[in-house]
């Protein structure tokens, strides 16, 4: 199969770099594309991607091509059956929504019409694009599988642990004493006033982090200690910063981690503020871990938490910082700390994402 990606970071790149892994794991010959496609369509450069991805497709010979994303989508779509239902079988996974000016949407909406007219199946991360895809006439509109990496089976299948009683790593953000055993004070931590918010999220706009420093300045003033850490880098990092600064707010930018886990353990609330999302990971490994979670009612957010998390509306700070606030709770968050574990019984696996690429793809004979 032929793989073509945008050029783009964050969800969207590893989810395709998990696909590719999973397939390549099974046996499917994946050949990725040697396109570069921008965010910004060019006519001239955007006809020549088409002849390059025709190319390809006559030398490789693929059963399928699997784009992602709209732009990449659009052009697969063009060039894998370049106006017959002759060619490798067309696949498109829509990632996020179109926004922007009117005329950034009428473009969106003429690059979804390509798609839904010449693509077998349209994947969505999200229920507004899947209904975007359908209104638009996709002949098979489906719910994409988007698990966390290293999800092979249902948690569900062996022994739960609570987090709260579990050793866990040392406490990142309040080291642990010496003579303490592992996560003695995250555990007691969570018995105390005050609160540790954790965020998990890339530093751009689609992340509505203004909404969430508006609900920090909420926060900074009230009786309960709080304290927001977020986890993660991008373009909006410096004007972050400037006015957590100059507002004194009680926001600590930790930057790209590494160690997720062990900030999930050392956490008492994980918050997601976004304006739009598809299926977020991080709110995955938070149900995982058995953290308590707030977040914005946005995109395909209800698709990952369903119950569990208590969701606020997109863009309201006051919302956001007595959601937050309502957490400082002990009793509040054992409860949602339970419902999520429920949850992430219920969350897609590894072995989902593969039973639907091999279903939507036909990979199914061609594994070598």
């Amino acid at each position: 199969m032929l793989v073509v990606r945008p050029l783009a970071t964050g969800g969207l790149a590893a989810h395709v770099d998990h696909e590719v892994a999973l397939l390549r794991e099974i046996g499917v010959g994946v050949h990725e594309s040697a396109v570069q496609i921008p965010a910004r369509p060019h006519p001239a450069k955007d006809l020549r991607t088409v002849r390059t991805l025709r190319r390809e497709i006559v030398s490789l010979g693929p059963r399928a091509v699997h784009a992602h994303g709209l732009r990449a989508g659009a052009l697969a779509a063009l060039a894998a059956r370049p106006g017959s239902a002759v060619g490798p079988r067309p696949v498109v996974t829509l990632h996020n929504r179109t926004l922007g000016s009117r005329s950034v949407r009428m473009i969106g909406t003429l690059l979804l019409r390509i798609i839904a007219r010449r693509a077998d199946t349209v994947l969505c991360v999200s229920p507004d694009l899947l209904e975007d895809a359908r209104s638009a006439g996709a002949r098979d509109a489906r719910h994409a599988v988007i698990p966390a990496p290293g999800t092979g089976t249902r948690t569900g299948t062996g022994p739960r642990t609570d987090p709260d009683t579990s050793p866990v790593p040392a406490d990142p953000l309040h080291p642990t004493a010496p003579d303490a055993p592992a996560g003695a004070d995250a555990t007691a931590r969570r018995d105390t006033p005050g609160l540790d918010v954790l965020v998990l999220a890339r530093l751009a706009e689609q992340k509505g982090l203004d909404t969430l420093l508006d609900a920090a300045a909420w926060l900074r003033d009230s009786t309960t200690p709080i304290r927001i850490r977020i986890a993660g880098d991008g373009p909006l990092r410096e004007q972050l910063s400037t006015r957590i600064r100059a507002e004194e707010l009680p926001v600590d930018l930790l930057g790209h981690r590494a160690d997720v886990p062990a900030l999930l353990a050392a956490a008492d609330l994980v918050v997601s503020s976004a304006r739009w999302e598809g299926q977020p990971v991080g709110l995955q490994e938070a149900l995982r871990a058995g953290r308590a979670i707030v977040a914005t009612d946005a995109g395909g957010t209800r698709w990952v938490t369903g119950e569990a998390a208590q969701l606020v509306p997109v863009g309201d700070p006051g919302s956001l910082a007595a959601a937050i606030l309502r957490h400082a709770d002990p009793q509040v968050r054992r409860r949602a700390e339970e419902a999520s574990r429920d949850r992430a019984d219920q969350l897609p696996t590894e072995a989902d994402l593969m039973q639907q690429l091999l279903d939507v793809l036909a990979l199914g004979a061609s594994r070598r």
